[in-house]
């Protein structure tokens, strides 16, 4: 069955080369599937037999339009199960990518791979602020299904570029020219993007930075924090979200109000290439 508001993509491989077209199949050189279910109707996915009860690798995406858009990459052997979890304690997503196998011959440590795969995919290019907890682990399975879930993962690749999303791609060149840094905190959800401004001498936090729930006890500044996040952050489901570019004085005050802890700015903000601040910026 079909769902109405949905949509399909089949996917043949021919000479490495993508051939899909939507409610069309193309043939059987490739197996993945993919359905694409708006939020507001996930629950269409109880009567979708190609995903009530069998192993699926999925995305959540939130707005797409951001400048660092938030994702959750996961894996379930029962997606129209699961999804009432998410329902219920994410509120940030908007649309769900779930991946299925047409000929269902993926199990549970199968997409327990393609997870860690995609996991990893994705934090390598940093193009969306992915809201997953700790990393998996990677799971041992036999040799020969490593290469099938390789092949399986490349063509999920190729489906989420064909409907495009840019998960798994590096960021296109802005028109801005500013040098950008990152800090994160996988342990603890935090990740924070920006960039310096050197005339004012100002570090500018980035809209989308993800704000550390907790604080450690040795961090002092307490009350600006707090005072910062209730002028300039939203609150979503315990994820604490910058709403819009703010200047603040000093790299570590940035650093340290994403982390939630003390924190030298000029050795944990790092760019794209893992360089530090300081040894990119020139101190005055």
């Amino acid at each position: 069955m079909r769902a109405k508001n949905t949509f399909t993509i089949h996917t043949e491989l021919i000479d490495g080369t993508l051939v899909g077209a939507r409610n069309i199949y193309m043939g059987a050189n490739s197996t993945c599937h993919l359905y694409v279910i708006p939020r507001e109707e996930i629950t269409l996915a109880n009567n979708l037999t190609d995903i009530s009860g069998q192993p699926a690798f999925y995305i959540l995406l939130g707005d797409t339009d951001e400048p660092q858009p938030q994702a959750y990459i996961g894996q379930t052997t029962d997606f129209a199960n699961r999804k009432n979890d998410h329902l219920q304690k994410k509120g940030w997503w908007q649309t769900a990518l779930v991946f299925i196998s047409d000929n269902h011959k993926i199990y549970g440590d199968d997409v327990k791979y393609l997870e860690y795969l995609g996991i990893e995919a994705a934090q390598a290019v940093a193009s969306f602020t992915l809201l997953n907890g700790a990393n998996p682990k990677k799971p041992n399975i036999a040799p020969f299904r490593v290469n099938d879930m390789e092949v399986f993962f490349r063509d999920i690749q190729l489906l989420t570029r064909f409907y495009g999303c840019g998960i798994f791609d590096a960021p296109k060149a802005q028109p801005q020219t500013e040098h950008l840094f990152y800090v994160k905190a996988t342990d603890r959800r935090a990740h924070g993007i920006g960039h310096y401004d050197a005339p004012p001498q100002q570090f500018i936090l980035h809209r989308g930075s993800i704000f550390a729930q907790k604080i450690v006890n040795s961090y002092k500044p307490i009350v600006s924090r707090n005072k910062f996040i209730a002028e300039h952050c939203k609150t979503d489901k315990g994820q604490i979200i910058l709403q819009h570019d703010v200047a603040l004085e000093s790299p570590s005050g940035a650093s340290g109000f994403i982390l939630g802890r003390p924190s030298n700015g000029w050795d944990d903000w790092r760019d794209q290439d893992g360089r530090k601040l300081g040894d990119v910026v020139k101190r005055n």
